[in-house]
């Protein structure tokens, strides 16, 4: 078993591309290996060949949610949102699937986004045994570079491949980067093509274990603005959003995205 999370709110919420429900059950690719979660009545269930300890890393069971939307519960709304929405997971992701991932999502909404990923995985991972694809790593797409023409993904081709180059050449290393402070990962990672403000958070939050990001895209900025009464800046609403939601600005930033785009 999992730990305690809504599958739904989960998986469902933007933060993650490659998970898609087939009526009761979530399917997805973790480590290249499919799994099939479902919301039992006792909690998630599992099937597949991810071990344990893997799964409850992916699905940060470290993180103590009642105490979590306890501290970012600061307002009436955000009372709400957490009893709402109290069991939404951050997901630990892999860094080098996160930073490609979130390198595609540029300029693009989630279904957008969740298709280019998987023409990627078609175009270049290994086929799995029950016909879905492993993310693939930099070195399968420098094998088959040519097929980048061929992803539909238009400018983001180029950028694809010279982000496979930089992590195979170690100009990215994925491991430093995961040692790094949280001001220290941002500007490290905007010294690459295609990464800003915003997936340099994205990344941050998702796969580098700073909580305490706040990625900034439409819908956050027109909450912020609507709600807050702050605009201005990427750096202006970001750091609006970490003094006033504080170390765990992340999972507060998620709970905003999430209503704003059921409201």
């Amino acid at each position: 078993m999992l730990p305690p999370m809504d599958l739904d709110l989960t998986l469902g919420c933007g933060q993650v591309f490659r998970w898609f429900k087939r009526g009761d059950d979530w399917s997805g690719v973790v480590d290249g290996r499919e799994i099939e979660l479902r919301q039992g009545p006792a909690g998630v269930e599992v099937r597949g060949e991810v071990s344990k300890s893997r799964l409850t890393s992916y699905f940060r069971a470290e993180d103590d949610l009642d105490t979590i939307y306890e501290e970012v519960a600061v307002d009436d709304l955000m009372r709400d949102l957490a009893s709402r929405f109290g069991g939404m997971r951050l997901i630990r992701q892999d860094p080098w699937e996160c930073c490609l991932s979130y390198l595609l999502a540029t300029n693009a909404n989630f279904p957008r986004i969740q298709r280019m990923v998987e023409a990627v995985c078609i175009a270049f991972g290994p086929r799995l045994p029950g016909g879905r694809h492993a993310f693939p790593s930099p070195s399968d797409i420098l094998d088959r570079e040519e097929r980048a023409l061929h992803c539909g993904l238009g400018y983001r081709c180029e950028r694809l491949v010279k982000l496979a180059n930089k992590v195979d050449g170690g100009e990215l290393d994925l491991e430093a980067l995961m040692e790094m402070d949280y001001s220290e990962s941002i500007d490290h990672l905007k010294g690459f093509e295609g990464i800003g403000d915003k997936v340099a958070d994205c990344i941050a939050l998702f796969c580098l274990d700073h909580l305490e990001a706040f990625p900034v895209d439409v819908r956050i900025r027109r909450v912020m603005e609507e709600v807050y009464g702050v605009s201005g800046s990427y750096r202006r609403v970001r750091e609006s959003g970490q003094r006033y939601f504080g170390r765990y600005a992340g999972y507060a930033q998620e709970l905003l995205y999430h209503w704003d785009g059921s409201r």
